[in-house]
């Protein structure tokens, strides 16, 4: 293959959809068969009060890393971390004594910007890797996640920036750049990429649609297949002239678009290749490359 497949895997609901099981059951099969397969995680968060271990891996590797892109990296889907998940942003969170309401505690307590406590950015245009330490956020949480972070952010090399910054870039015009760049890193030594969306959102940027052939919308117990990527572009334009950025929601494509085809998947206590990813590899994924 000269120019490698590329799939773009979303959840249709914020949480536990299921996005980085079924990628990494699929990428298995696909890389049982001879193929070379990678996967780009673009943007990532994970909370370091429910994820100890990125915690402790994190220190291990002098990097800020979260759940998924050590689930791909342990399993030889990613071979280099900073390209295959360019930004991490690690939350921890607030204390609720610093709070005269609850109300306003669960508030920031949801804000990924008022609990950003550490990020990682890495421009595989100039290939340099940077970590932020947030101490807004920082001094917000309890005195034990404060150790920890501090300890880490100088582990890291962390500079002290506030966290608007950060979501400054990663609004730009200019991230979009950064990520295709990682992304054709990928492509290059790849037939097969897999691209990791976050949360519910459809695609983690807007100019990945050009590159994309193919979109698994993942929910609990199902995965909907969509093969014209031109017909879901056109849904999403629609959208988003009635609601702006809002429109990059999963459900928007579920509630426009039917899909191609759908799979079961069932039941796991962990990630692996089973039957449903055989079949998605061999009833949709096969055929586009032999396309």
């Amino acid at each position: 293959m000269l120019v490698a497949l590329t799939i773009l895997v979303s959840g249709l609901i914020p949480e536990d959809s299921g996005k980085t099981w079924l990628t990494l059951g699929t990428a298995l099969v696909i890389r049982e068969r001879g193929l070379r397969v990678s996967v780009f995680k673009p943007v990532a968060g994970h909370n370091l009060w429910y994820s100890p271990r990125t915690l402790r891996k994190s220190f291990e590797l002098a990097l800020l890393v979260g759940n998924d892109i050590l689930a791909y990296y342990e399993a030889g889907l990613a071979r280099d971390i900073k390209v295959s998940n360019p930004i991490d942003v690690a939350t921890a969170p607030p204390d609720p004594t610093l709070y005269a309401s609850f109300k306003d505690y669960a508030s920031d307590f949801e804000d990924v910007s008022k609990t950003a406590v550490l990020s990682r950015i890495y421009k595989c245009r100039g290939e340099a890797v940077e970590h932020y330490v947030h101490y807004e956020n920082v001094a917000k949480t309890t005195s034990k996640i404060q150790r920890a972070v501090k300890r880490l952010a100088k582990t890291l090399g962390a500079k002290s920036l506030a966290f608007f910054e950060v979501y400054k870039y990663m609004t730009s015009s200019q991230v979009e750049e950064d990520l295709d760049k990682c992304l054709s890193v990928l492509e290059k030594d790849s037939d097969v990429v897999f691209v990791e969306s976050f949360n519910d959102a459809v695609t983690p940027y807007g100019g990945l649609l050009d590159s994309i052939d193919l979109l698994l919308v993942v929910a609990p117990g199902k995965v909907l297949v969509y093969k014209n990527v031109a017909a879901l572009k056109e849904a999403l334009r629609a959208v988003f002239k009635e609601l702006g950025s809002l429109a990059f929601k999963s459900m928007y494509v579920v509630n426009s678009l039917k899909p191609d085809s759908s799979f079961e998947t069932g039941f796991a206590l962990k990630p692996g290749a089973r039957r449903v990813h055989v079949k998605l590899f061999e009833e949709v994924v096969l055929q586009l490359l032999k396309k």
